[in-house]
């Protein structure tokens, strides 16, 4: 009778036990539950967080891009390292100075971005000293974010003018000289020529193969008030045998000029492009026509043997 009664205490006192331990187990089970799923909604939040910022700074990229493509100054003439802000007006999007700052899913940002000059070597790559192209903008956005802005991210890129490409396409002469300009499209009139045949429509080749024939175009108008990228130059046609084509342009702000004509690097020499390969014009130097709002070519024909013959001249540039 006693051993029976012990037997069953034992069981007793087991089953407490196994109890007591199975409490245990679970707090300390629900407990590391709690700790992970704290951790996992704090890197939730952070996760969401960072994603918001990335949106947020793709989103005003995409309009600076916009902006510069719509009107290249709106961001080249802005302030360099100064901060500046993007808000919607309507259905545009409007540049003014300063930090936006919004809260997205309760979480406060801050929101600005800065403009710098570029500067490219002698081979067209971009260096910290250098000489300035007007054509190229760097551009960093500043992105801000959650408790006392302890958060933040950048986004570094380059705006480069080549987008929506206009041209200046003459492919007639016919209707002669006189057209001083400015006009928006070239027509089939110029400015003036000395020994040119332009009689046949569509063409233009030299008078007398004895002596070189020069031909000025009018002025010619982009309409871009703080002035158009002039991108390429290009002819097509035939050299003929022994024949040499050679081109100068001029530039200005100003319907008066003053019209120098230069070639590549200076006054003193000619582009001398092949036909049907476009020659890029440079984006620095004395030689450069970048920002300037009216542009003319000088052709000149030479020629040892037969004349040759220019069919189009286009010029490409960007507002």
């Amino acid at each position: 009778m006693f051993q029976i009664s012990f037997l069953n205490s034992s069981k007793k006192a087991q089953s407490l036990v196994e109890i007591l331990v199975a409490i245990s187990v679970g707090v300390i089970l629900i407990g590391s539950s709690t700790v992970l799923i704290g951790v996992s909604l704090k890197s939730y939040n952070s996760i969401r967080q960072h994603l918001q910022a990335s949106f947020l700074i793709r989103q005003e990229s995409e309009a600076i891009q916009s902006l510069a493509q719509n009107n290249w100054h709106s961001i080249y003439n802005l302030n360099k390292q100064s901060d500046y802000q993007i808000n919607l007006s309507g259905n545009k999007w409007e540049i003014s100075p300063g930090q936006e700052t919004s809260e997205v899913n309760d979480v406060s940002y801050k929101r600005y971005f800065q403009v710098y000059n570029v500067n490219r070597d002698g081979n067209g790559n971009i260096v910290e000293i250098g000489t300035d192209d007007p054509n190229t903008q760097k551009v960093i956005i500043f992105l801000d974010y959650g408790s006392n802005y302890a958060h933040s991210s950048t986004i570094t890129f380059y705006l480069i003018r080549s987008f929506n490409n206009q041209t200046f396409h003459q492919t007639d002469w016919s209707e002669g000289d006189g057209q001083v300009g400015p006009i928006p499209n070239p027509g089939n009139l110029f400015d003036s020529a000395s020994n040119i045949d332009f009689s046949t429509e569509g063409q233009i080749t030299i008078a007398t193969t004895t002596s070189d024939g020069i031909l000025t175009s009018s002025i010619l108008d982009t309409g871009i008030v703080n002035g158009a990228g002039f991108n390429s130059l290009l002819w097509q046609g035939a050299f003929n045998t022994g024949g040499s084509v050679k081109f100068q342009i001029a530039f200005s702000n100003s319907v008066s000029g003053p019209w120098t004509y230069y070639g590549p690097t200076s006054s003193e020499d000619w582009y001398q492009p092949n036909p049907n390969v476009s020659i890029f014009f440079p984006s620095t130097g004395l030689a450069s026509p970048q920002n300037n709002r009216y542009i003319r070519y000088k052709v000149q024909l030479s020629t040892t043997s037969a004349s040759p013959r220019i069919d189009d001249i286009i010029i490409n540039w960007s507002p």
